[in-house]
């Protein structure tokens, strides 16, 4: 189940081992060793669902953030909404992984998909992770619609924060800090897609493993709705 960037159960191991106590975001306090786990997820439901099977068998809960607007996913099929309500079953918090630059007004996009998701997935929405934030996002320290977000102060600058966008720990791998070693309290974001896709030697190596997995489940798809595709698969076989 190990991307080249690591083993999960070894990482979640770690974190455990040193006395760190999983929190949800709000939830934190001024003690040490307090650790708030969130997932963005930018590309498969089915990986996240993976990685929160792993994470109940350790006793471990985190925070799940999906997206409405995604090229990559549609949240609402079937598949999907099973995958997220099995993740809220395994006792994982889901919200809305938000990309407010797609709107003309942030506000009223995030109302928007807000209602939708709390509608369909019964979980009301009271953080939001902001998909790809630039500068102003990564600065803008009020609440969104009345909700907080994972980058206002209180969660990425009064707490470490470590992340393993583009496949790596570019500031440093978290067991390797003065704030692992001191027992610090973390904020900790990891990407399903880096962990779950079996092992492979690199970032590009492992979306390879991942586009030819999407592409095979894809052509199922089109076979199952489309009797001119069946029928070429087929004959193809």
């Amino acid at each position: 189940m190990s991307a080249y960037i690591g083993d999960y159960r070894e990482l979640l191991g770690s974190f455990l081992d040193r006395g760190y106590r999983l929190v949800g975001f709000g939830e934190q306090t001024a003690a040490a060793g307090e650790l708030i786990l969130r997932h963005d997820i930018d590309f498969d439901c089915g990986l996240a669902r993976e990685m929160a099977e792993i994470e109940a068998e350790l006793g471990v809960a985190a925070t799940y953030f999906f997206m409405l607007s995604s090229d990559s996913y549609n949240l609402l099929s079937a598949s999907n909404v099973a995958d997220v309500r099995a993740i809220q079953a395994l006792g994982h918090r889901i919200s809305l992984h938000f990309d407010p630059t797609i709107y003309p007004d942030f506000a009223a996009g995030f109302a928007a998909e807000q209602a939708t998701f709390e509608a369909m997935f019964g979980a009301a929405i009271d953080i939001i992770s902001i998909h790809r934030p630039n500068d102003f996002f990564l600065s803008y320290d009020q609440p969104i619609g009345g909700v907080a977000h994972t980058y206002q102060r209180r969660f990425a600058k009064e707490l470490a924060y470590f992340s393993d966008s583009q496949g790596r720990f570019r500031f440093g791998h978290p067991q390797d800090s003065a704030a692992f070693a001191e027992r610090r309290s973390i904020q900790l974001l990891i990407h399903p897609i880096w962990w779950m896709v079996p092992g492979q030697p690199s970032a590009i190596d492992l979306l390879g493993t991942f586009l030819s997995q999407r592409h095979g489940a894809y052509q199922q798809h089109l076979a199952r709705n489309c009797i001119p595709y069946r029928d070429y698969l087929a004959s193809a076989q």
